[in-house]
Parts: C-alpha cells; sequence; structure tokens
C-alpha cells in the first residue's frame, strides 16, 4: 500500500511540473546587432537608346501592302482602357508616321502611317509596357499561297509618345452559322441579320479584326456603301485588281441572294449599315464565329 501510495505521488509531481512548465513563457532570445547590416544595390539600367529609322526604307503597315515579320497576337485581345472616361476599350490615334518595331526596342519592321486610306488611323491595342504600345494592323505579313498562317491578326509595337490615347465602347460579333451581326455599343446591345457571309471556299476569316475606318460610297456599283475591315481573305491572294488586296468588309449590296456566297465580305441591308455607318469608331473589333 505505501509503495503505490508513493508512486500515485511521483506521477502526480511529475505531472504538475509539465503542465507549470508548458504554461510558464519561455523568455525571448536576446539579438544582438554587432554591426549595421549594410547591403550592396544595383543600379537601374538605364532604357537601350532607340537609333534613328529611316522611315522611307520600310514597308507602310497597310491593307495594300505586304510587310514580313510581323508578329501575331499571341492571343491577346484588345485591352481595357485604364481611363474608362474613353471609352471601354483601348485604341491609340496615331499622330504620326512612326516606326512599328516587332518588340520594344526591337527590330523596326515597318512604318506605321498616320493616314490608312485616306482616314486618321485609329488601331485596337492589345498589349502596354512602359512608354509602348502593342497594336493590331490592317495589313499583311504573307499572301494565303504562301503562308496563310501570315495573313491576319498581325500586330507591331510603336511608341506611345506618337499616339493618342482614344477608346471605343463598341464590339461587333458575326455569327456565321445563325447570319447574324451582334452590335454593342457599350449602351445597348442588338442582334440583327445579315444577308451574305464567305463561301466554304471563300469563307469570312474567323479571327479577331477592327473596323478600320475607311467609308465608300460607289452608287451603281455591287457595294454602293463599303465599312473596311482589317481582314483579308485567307484562300483568295488578290480578288481586287485595283488595290491588289484580297480586303473584307462590311457592305451593302443590290443582290438579294443570301448565305454562304461571298468571297468573304459580310452583306447587309441598308436598314442594317444605317447602324453602324458614321457611328461604329475606327478600331472596334470584331469577332466571328
Amino acid at each position: 500500500m505505501r509503495t503505490r501510495r508513493w508512486t500515485r505521488l511521483t506521477v502526480a509531481a511529475v505531472l504538475g511540473a509539465v503542465v507549470v512548465a508548458g504554461c510558464t513563457p519561455t523568455p525571448p532570445e536576446t539579438v544582438v546587432v554587432r554591426a549595421p547590416v549594410d547591403a550592396p544595390k544595383a543600379a537601374v539600367p538605364a532604357p537601350p537608346t532607340l537609333a534613328p529609322v529611316d522611315l522611307s526604307s520600310l514597308p507602310v503597315a497597310e491593307p495594300r501592302n505586304l510587310v514580313p515579320g510581323l508578329p501575331g497576337t499571341d492571343g491577346l485581345e484588345q485591352r481595357r482602357n485604364d481611363d474608362p472616361a474613353l471609352g471601354t476599350w483601348q485604341t491609340a490615334s496615331v499622330l504620326r508616321d512612326t516606326a512599328g518595331y516587332d518588340a520594344p526596342y526591337g527590330t523596326p519592321v515597318a512604318t506605321v502611317p498616320a493616314v490608312t486610306l485616306d482616314v486618321a488611323t485609329v488601331l485596337p491595342v492589345i498589349d502596354q509596357r512602359g512608354g509602348w504600345l502593342r497594336v493590331l494592323v490592317a495589313t499583311r505579313s504573307a499572301l494565303p499561297s504562301q503562308d496563310v498562317s501570315q495573313v491576319n491578326g498581325r500586330s507591331v509595337w510603336i511608341r506611345a509618345d506618337d499616339t493618342a490615347p482614344l477608346g471605343t465602347d463598341w464590339r461587333l460579333h458575326l455569327d456565321l452559322a445563325a447570319l447574324t451581326l451582334t452590335i454593342d455599343d457599350g449602351t445597348t446591345t442588338s442582334t440583327v441579320p445579315v444577308r451574305a457571309v464567305g463561301a466554304p471556299g471563300t469563307p469570312t476569316p474567323a479571327v479577331p479584326q477592327f473596323v478600320v475606318g475607311s467609308q465608300w460610297e460607289q452608287p451603281g456599283t455591287p457595294t454602293p456603301r463599303v465599312l473596311l475591315l482589317s481582314s483579308q481573305s485567307e484562300t483568295i491572294d488578290v480578288y481586287d485588281g485595283a488595290t491588289g488586296t484580297s480586303a473584307t468588309a462590311i457592305h451593302t449590296s443590290p443582290f438579294a441572294a443570301s448565305g454562304p456566297i461571298s468571297n468573304g465580305c459580310i452583306r447587309v441591308s441598308e436598314e442594317v449599315l444605317d447602324l453602324l455607318w458614321d457611328k461604329v469608331p475606327p478600331g472596334t473589333v470584331l469577332t466571328v464565329a
């Protein structure tokens, strides 16, 4: 009995010591700094200097020209504007002819003109780094017979200092199967019918493209009113002899035939084109699916 009693007393004493030790805070370890810490700081390198560019030696990025070496879009879409007061989607108005580069501080590959086919050049912005803007351009890097992947969706880097910031609230979407065009002006959205789109052998390019802004009225022709797009046919090298292009457009037509029958253009009624004519801002993106 006495042995058991002492055993119980011994266990209780040990448990009590553990509890007391667990509840007693351990004093913080004193840290002594014996010398000031002096970490070397690397200087921020200055940005590279851009060499002067002879713009006359570069091809002009516009629909009538081929400009080899232009980057694609890398899957980038039009940026939302940092200043929504300018419009939801970012565009840039080119103030003066300027060099377009394949990358910031890279190789100049094109002259981006201030005027494209008699209208001020306004381009969608898909990326921005420091003082550089990556913009979509309305030109091809190759003919369809050469490399179809280089026909549409071309971009280039330009200096932001050569542009004025703009924007658009508009977005357009073409549904090829339903033969409809959805028009979103930032306030209202409407879906309207289209008369015709590209035929199976000459389809409307299913790539992001934009409204160049050039508008032509040609009464008495098969295309009385034309709103130029940045894309070109991906199956026909040239079908317009006057311009040497296979440019696509949204336009009216006197013909009653409808469906997938065009060379890639989007034919609409006069009433539908009225919704866009002198209203849709240049640089507005059209998606196609």
